[in-house]
Parts: structure tokens; sequence; C-alpha cells
């Protein structure tokens, strides 16, 4: 049985934090992407509890693999600065939304944006990972390959 919650979207700032520091491995699938502030966990090595998206994926040593839209304006600011933090996959028909680590998985409405995690209404459920691999899980879910550098 695969246990589920639920959490408003502004959680996700919050929940990519905390997969940005403690996970091994993460997937970001959104459509459209921003450099969003992030909220982090407490910890020894967190200083500074807000943090750019852009900046998280640099400064972090999780293995990152980012899914968007191909084609889309609005993803180049942050794609820009992300420099080789992350793999990352244009896919032309890409609508789907979620955070993917080994152990759990963000799926819903959200893009990983500012309209997305502040402004809109979403839907927004976190999951077990059943495959309990951020390849399988995309692979298998969204048909989706992981690149590896």
């Amino acid at each position: 049985m695969v246990r589920a919650f639920s959490l408003p979207s502004s959680g996700l700032r919050y929940l990519l934090g905390y997969s940005l520091v403690h996970a091994d491995r993460v997937a970001i699938c959104s459509p459209w992407l921003s450099d969003v502030e992030l909220r982090l966990p407490l910890g020894t090595d967190v200083q500074n509890r807000r943090m750019p998206l852009s900046e998280a994926f640099r400064r972090f040593e999780t293995e990152l693999n980012v899914y968007v839209r191909q084609g889309e304006s609005h993803n180049e600011f942050i794609l820009s600065r992300m420099g080789q933090s992350a793999t990352v996959t244009e896919v032309d028909d890409l609508h789907a939304k979620a955070i993917v680590t080994d152990g759990y998985v963000y799926i819903g409405s959200a893009n990983i944006t500012r309209g997305g995690l502040l402004m809109n209404r979403e839907l927004c459920e976190i999951v077990e990972n059943q495959y309990e691999d951020v390849a399988t899980y995309l692979k298998s879910e969204l048909g989706l390959a992981v690149v590896k550098e």
C-alpha cells in the first residue's frame, strides 16, 4: 500500500529544499521552471534558510535531473543560471509536474514557478516512490530516461 499526503503548493518550496539537501538523487519535471526562492531545512550544512533554486542546484551535491518543456523561452533564465549542476532534458510534450526522489514523489498540478508555488490554487500530493528509484519511476510512469553524466 502506498502512503500519501497532501500539502499546499507553497509547501513545495520546503519539499524541494529538503530534497536537495537530503536526497542522493532528485528529478524535477516542470514544463515551466523559475528561479524560485526555496526554504531549506535546519541543519549544520545550511546557514541560510532561504536560497534561490539556481544557487541550491549549484551548492548541494545531489545528483540532479531536470525536465522542462522544449522551446519555452520562460525557462531560459533559470537554465542559464544552472551551469553544470544538473542534467537538463527538454521534452517537447512535457506537461507532468513532479519532484522525484528514491523515497517519495510529489505529483500535482503546480509548475516550479512563482505562480505555481505562491499564487495559483494547485493540487499537490506526496506519495511513496513504489519503485524506490528515481530512474525506474521516471521510465515507468512518465516514459523519461535519466541521463547520467
